[in-house]
């Protein structure tokens, strides 16, 4: 057993009965095998991030079948392993909480679109992938980590509250906002326009806010970051029905040009 798995057995300790301890075991083993040869962008074995999503799991809920779908969450969507091989060595439960997991993913769903009735647990898994994320956010673009930080402020902090998960909450909001104080005067523009970007379509919210986030950065002072605020707000519900009108993405991830032409106009003069 590799020694990536022991902070998990740590973190549980002698409290799940050994039937289930080996469930969680198997699930390991399976994770670490379909992630074999991946790697974090910090250079660490891809296993490591389930493995610490396990961990903040089991320091939340003692539930075996969580703690292995903690363990299994990325295998669907980072590797080619089939479903239906996790679902005949795990059961429904556990690949039910991974259905779960990827319908709020695949619809690249960001956190305010998040169902209400999403199974709690699901949410509980999610969470705990984002505190992790966060915990380790240096290893993004900076204006990447400024937008995840920036939503994890607003909207996935109040998540773990509405489920009284009061430790993710602080600590979310912690760390985000030491993310976010790189932004001095500029932070509380982002945030404004980081809540008008709410309508934008889910597929493409996070590259305007990274764009955006570096124009703001760019003027010289809080009038013309105001005024830039402004116009990108006043204009957001227009944009938002041109980005629509277009569906997806055009291929290689960049916006189409109309939709790049409708935010032009409403740029403000530094």
């Amino acid at each position: 057993m590799s020694g990536h798995l022991q902070p998990l057995l740590t973190a549980v300790g002698g409290s799940l009965p050994e039937e289930q301890l080996r469930v969680v075991r198997r699930a390991y083993e399976v994770a670490d095998r379909w992630h074999s040869g991946q790697f974090r962008r910090d250079g660490r074995p891809y296993i490591t991030h389930p493995v610490a999503v396990a961990v903040i799991v089991a320091e939340l809920d003692l539930d075996h079948e969580l703690l292995c779908a903690a363990l299994l969450h990325e295998v669907l969507a980072e590797t080619a392993c089939p479903e239906e091989e996790l679902a005949g060595e795990f059961g429904e439960p556990i690949t039910d909480l991974l259905r779960g997991l990827r319908l709020l993913d695949s619809t690249k769903r960001r956190p305010p679109e998040w169902p209400v009735s999403t199974d709690e647990r699901v949410l509980t898994l999610k969470l705990a992938d984002r505190l992790h994320n966060q915990r380790t956010i240096s290893g993004l673009p900076e204006a990447r980590q400024r937008v995840n930080s920036q939503e994890n402020l607003d909207v996935v902090a109040p998540v773990a509250r509405r489920l009284g998960l009061t430790d993710v909450e602080e600590e979310l909001r912690r760390l985000a906002l030491g993310n976010l104080s790189g932004l001095g005067g500029a932070r509380p523009f982002f945030g404004a326009i980081t809540a008008g970007a709410i309508m934008l379509p889910a597929a493409v919210r996070g590259r305007w806010l990274e764009e955006w986030l570096g124009e703001l950065l760019a003027l010289p002072g809080g009038r013309a970051r105001l005024g830039f605020t402004f116009w990108l707000l006043a204009g957001m519900p227009r944009l938002a029905l041109t980005l629509r009108g277009q569906g997806a993405p055009a291929r290689g991830g960049r916006v189409a040009a109309a939709g790049r032409a409708a935010v032009r106009c409403l740029r403000w003069p530094a």
